[in-house]
């Protein structure tokens, strides 16, 4: 048994914040049924310039690599034509969950909406993740994980001191700000209806989840009237203690000997006892403290200085690429890396990662690697009452693929 089964969710997801809020969900074993648009030439071209995808070969081959698309079914509705938003309503009628991932008010003008998913089925809990929110000035405004942390006050403070802004991945708003918070959303949506017995709406603005993480900066902002800036706060590169240094072999090695007695046992390991008093040290001193160490990390390869120190209690890391950390004994030991059968694809095996949330007695689980656009539509007609004939209808009619 997994926590989520018996769940449905109908995900209208099309980038990484919704779909990674479904495949928490379906880890957990939701019944996700991706609703996808048609693949048609537009959408082909798109697929081809950001995914590579030229062909059902390689579409293939993409979707079972794709982890955001795993444990999910899909079903080509060309909403569009009333039919298929009639499908989608039949659907709506036992589903638990809908998510959608568009701007406000393009739902609607498809007939899948809140209001109309509610008028259906009032058990059903729907969540949007937007950058900005249903409402509000910049509700309407296209966007992307940058421009979100820019507004929530987060990229602003990553980078060096003296220079700009430093762009992150896409993973604070996309996956955080929106695919974590929407899949807690969700998940209190669902808790809520079991006292309720009525689901309701998830308003989730990618760019509040950033501004929400942020909770303890803005405490001390709003509280003691301190402003973190970029580079000076001792979390985010200020601090010589809580730093990254570059190694004998080039590579990268994280410290965050942030307690005085993490700084004690550092300063002892790499006998640099003189720096004890000047942990906070600041101006001059400073910029010695932190020459100081990074002389002293040259000494040594990464792997080196992690086999010295990772038993100091001093608080350290190896800074990995993705396949370092994928290869790191300690994730492979937690379960972390996972390898799975495939078929229709020329390799074998897929490895993926797993979920991070580790339950004891209902754990998540890989039930099936990623499906292609419109792969499930006659078996989801099916099982809603459509005959084979009605089937083909509909497909040679491009109301389905």
């Amino acid at each position: 048994m997994q926590a989520l089964e018996g769940i449905k969710v109908l995900d209208f997801c099309r980038n990484a914040p919704g779909m990674f809020a479904t495949t928490v969900l379906a880890d957990l074993g939701a019944d996700v049924l991706m609703i996808e648009r048609p693949m048609d030439e537009t959408r082909a071209a798109y697929e081809k310039l950001v995914a590579g995808i030229d062909g059902p070969e390689d579409e293939r081959r993409h979707a079972a690599f794709n982890a955001l698309q795993r444990n999910k079914r899909s079903l080509a509705l060309n909403l569009k034509e009333p039919e298929a938003q009639q499908i989608f309503h039949k659907l709506a009628e036992t589903a638990d969950v809908v998510v959608e991932g568009f701007r406000p008010g393009v739902m609607d003008r498809l007939g899948a909406g809140y209001e109309k998913v509610r008028s259906i089925n009032p058990r059903a809990v729907y969540c949007s993740v937007s950058g900005y929110g249903q409402d509000g000035p910049y509700s309407q405004m296209a966007g992307h994980d940058i421009n979100y942390i820019s507004f929530a006050g987060a990229l602003g403070l990553i980078g060096p001191q003296d220079g700009k802004p430093s762009i992150p991945l896409n993973l604070i708003a996309d996956y955080a700000g929106g695919g974590l918070c929407g899949a807690v959303g969700i998940l209190a949506a669902l808790m809520a209806r079991e006292k309720t017995g009525a689901g309701q709406y998830v308003d989730i603005a990618m760019s509040e989840g950033v501004l929400y993480m942020l909770s303890g900066l803005v405490s001390d902002a709003l509280s003691r009237g301190i402003s973190a800036e970029r580079g000076s706060n001792r979390l985010n590169g200020g601090a010589p203690y809580y730093n990254v240094y570059r190694t004998k072999d080039g590579k990268y090695f994280s410290i965050a000997a942030i307690e005085p007695w993490f700084w004690e046992n550092l300063c002892r390991a790499l006998a640099l006892e003189d720096l004890l008093p000047h942990q906070d040290a600041i101006g001059a001193k400073k910029a010695e403290v932190e020459q100081a160490l990074s002389d002293a990390f040259l000494a040594k390869t990464r792997d080196e200085w992690f086999e010295a120190l990772k038993n100091a209690n001093i608080s350290v890391g190896k800074v990995y690429s993705i396949e370092e950390a994928l290869d790191d004994p300690h994730a492979q030991k937690r379960g972390m890396v996972l390898e799975i059968e495939a078929s229709g694809i020329p390799e074998s095996k897929v490895r993926q990662v797993a979920t991070s949330i580790h339950l004891s007695d209902t754990p998540g689980e890989v039930r099936n690697l990623g499906s292609v656009t419109g792969q499930h539509t006659s078996n989801v007609l099916e099982e809603l009452g459509f005959d084979a004939a009605a089937v083909a209808d509909l497909i040679r009619r491009q109301v389905v693929q």
